[in-house]
């Protein structure tokens, strides 16, 4: 029996769900599964304390410049403290709130920012203790 535990292992390792970063790139778009940090586009400000990354991607015009960005997280914190913080930071005058709605159980905040840029924040609420958080972001200007 003990010379089969190393191959039960290993077979129970391939088993388990992997939470390990997953980054794909094709020329100016890189798409991450389970990313250790959000795409810079992003104001980290709106962001939830202790976010998990779940998803990522980021389109390039060039090698700094980001066009659009996708990125969605899990958190832990209630659906009012998130919001509470996104609306508080949409008062500090850098983005502001454009519209707001609340619809199936999700809140959608639409944000514009300096330079022709434009936010999107969707607060869902999956059922139990956590809240998933999808933003999405996009740059209407070539500079």
């Amino acid at each position: 029996m003990l010379r089969f535990l190393p191959f039960l292992l290993l077979i129970l390792s391939a088993c388990a769900p992997t939470t390990q970063t997953e980054i794909y790139r094709f020329d100016q778009i890189i798409v991450s599964r389970n990313p250790t940090s959000a795409p810079p586009a992003f104001p980290q400000s709106f962001f939830p304390e202790k976010p998990k990354f779940l998803q990522s991607s980021e389109f390039k015009t060039s090698h700094i410049h980001t066009k659009e960005a996708y990125l969605l997280m899990e958190s832990e914190e209630s659906i009012e403290n998130i919001r509470k913080r996104i609306e508080t930071r949409a008062a500090q005058g850098d983005w502001k709130l454009i519209d707001q709605t609340e619809k199936n159980g999700e809140v959608t905040y639409l944000l514009e920012g300096f330079i022709k840029k434009s936010l999107s924040i969707i607060i869902s609420d999956n059922g139990s203790s956590t809240s998933y958080i999808r933003f999405y972001f996009k740059k209407h200007s070539s500079y």
